[in-house]
This record gives structure tokens, sequence and C-alpha cells, in this order.
């Protein structure tokens, strides 16, 4: 696990990579009580010129989809992004749930024979870290590594995870991603996160 946590860690050192857009694999959030919008599961705003956000917002929660979105960062720190272009795709991580003492099911979706990493992070602790071509890292600093593991013949790693019978943690948020190698080749899912549910 020291290994993969060090090539994580040399994966996000890449971060401050230079594009005139960003790749990031997400969902568009409204925010509650306003006409806003911010990326699923961040605290990241999203604007867009010539996008019709509420539509795409719409779009993800009626097909469960994700969208693979090309952004601009709109002042240099990630505190909010213009949105250029969105396409749906296929979502590529399912969190599942997060009830005291019940067993839920957590999936990544790639290629067969893939490589998969989820790391679990605090639901507040997020933040935008772009990453080129294979995606953009969105948990914070404190995300550690939870799972690993290797997609089936049916292109699946699913994990069984129970949540403690703690019932403190109930009304916690945690946030999780992953990190998938397929052929080589490396690429960052969409950002899931739950709130810790009693039943």
């Amino acid at each position: 696990m020291q290994l993969h946590t060090f090539a994580l860690s040399a994966l996000l050192a890449l971060g401050s990579l230079s594009a005139q857009t960003q790749l990031v694999r997400g969902e568009v959030d409204g925010i509650q009580g306003t006409n806003r919008f911010q990326l699923k599961c961040t605290t990241v705003r999203l604007t867009s010129a010539n996008l019709n956000l509420q539509a795409l917002h719409d779009l993800t929660r009626q097909n469960n989809v994700v969208l693979d979105m090309q952004v601009v960062d709109s002042f240099g720190n990630g505190s909010s992004l213009e949105v250029v272009a969105a396409t749906p795709v296929t979502r590529n991580f399912d969190m599942g749930n997060l009830r005291i003492g019940r067993t839920e099911t957590w999936e990544v979706f790639a290629a067969p024979g893939s490589q998969v990493w989820v790391l679990v992070g605090g639901g507040g602790d997020t933040g935008y870290t772009p990453v080129g071509a294979i995606g953009t890292w969105l948990l914070g600093p404190s995300a550690v590594p939870f799972l690993n593991g290797t997609t089936n013949a049916a292109g699946s790693a699913r994990f069984a995870v129970t949540m403690p019978t703690v019932p403190g943690l109930v009304g916690a948020v945690f946030a999780a991603q992953s990190v998938v190698s397929s052929g080589g080749a490396l690429s960052i899912t969409n950002a899931e996160c739950k709130e810790v549910r009693a039943n």
C-alpha cells in the first residue's frame, strides 16, 4: 500500500500542468436557495457563458450520468470554474450509501484488468487540482487510501464497505474519488460524497 500511496502522491504533484482548458469529470449541483451552481461534492463554483447549467444539472440527475467538462479556472485559484463544454458520459465511480452498521457496495468501472485505487476524505475538505488530460483531483489533503483492486472481466471493481456502528458518525459527510490505471494510462474518476445515515 505504501508504494501505491507514493505513486498517487507523485501523480498529484503534477497538479499544475498548464492547459487552455482542463478536464473535470463530475456533476453540476445547485447551491440551495440560490440560482448558482457548484461542482458536486466540492465548494468549487461553476459558471458558464454559453451552457445552461440548470439543464446540465437536470441531465445528470435524470439519467444517472456524469459530465466530462472542459473548464477554465476563472480566478487562477480553483474557487470558480467557467464551463466551456460538457459531454455526458457513463458514471465511472459509484460510492453507494453510508449507513451505520450496514454493508454497501462501492464500484469503480473501467476496462477489464484495470488497477483502481479509491481514496476517501472528509466531505468538507475538497479542492481543485488539475492533472492535465487524465482529469482533476477534487479531494483535499486529508484524503487517505481506502480501497484498491482490479476490475473483473465485466469492467467492474466492487468493494463491500461496512460503516462501523458508531452513532456519532450520523450526519458526517465523506467524499471519495478513484484513480484508474488501464493499459498503462491513468485517469481520474468522478468524485462522490455521501452523508452517513442511521438507516
